[in-house]
């Protein structure tokens, strides 16, 4: 199972999930890591040509990031609206690939010609700097589509998650679907 960690600040993206089975994945120039999509690569081992398939590569890739765990501090503070939002465990459609990120730095290209523009563009996009290991990321790739499909299968609740909003997600998504298991997020439990 992954996990989506979201706020509900904008409450009409989270119904969206719910609603249409669901997530959006978004160009990799938009996601929050200002070193996404830089790699290296030794003088000569790639011509100017292959730089720009693999830039054009980059640029039609569109990812949705999601992380092996639901519980960690970090990632409910960071992206889950400083725990008041939820984490939505998700299988992620067979059809989408998942890779997991590595972390290590810039990712270096070699045998981009071998390999081809579309690949190294996949394996570029799936390096961070180790600075982002504890989000322990896998990203899921489209090109055709601006969303992934999944089955939601549970959702945490935020620890700070105020009653009102609390009452409102259980009605909502017992509606919806019935069988996602809905829990509270137990700040003792959270790494």
């Amino acid at each position: 199972m992954h996990y989506k960690y979201r706020s509900l600040d904008n409450f009409k993206n989270f119904v969206d999930i719910i609603l249409n089975s669901r997530i959006y994945a978004a160009p990799y120039f938009d996601l929050n890591d200002p070193m996404e999509g830089l790699y290296t690569y030794a003088e000569g081992s790639i011509n100017r040509d292959m730089v720009n398939k693999i830039k054009g590569e980059k640029t039609r890739l569109r990812i949705c990031s999601l992380s092996r765990r639901a519980d960690s501090t970090l990632m409910w503070s960071h992206y889950a609206d400083s725990h008041k939002g939820v984490a939505i465990g998700v299988e992620v459609n067979q059809k989408h690939e998942i890779r997991p990120v590595t972390y290590e730095g810039l990712s270096y290209v070699e045998n981009a010609t071998r390999l081809g523009s579309h690949e190294t563009a996949k394996n570029v996009l799936s390096c961070k700097l180790e600075l982002w290991r504890y989000e322990e990321e896998e990203r899921a790739f489209v090109t055709e589509s601006n969303y992934i499909e999944v089955s939601i299968k549970s959702i945490a609740l935020g620890s700070k998650m105020d009653s009102r909003t609390k009452s409102l997600v259980k009605k909502l998504v017992s509606k919806i679907n019935p069988s996602v298991v809905i829990t509270e997020a137990n700040v003792a439990e959270i790494v």
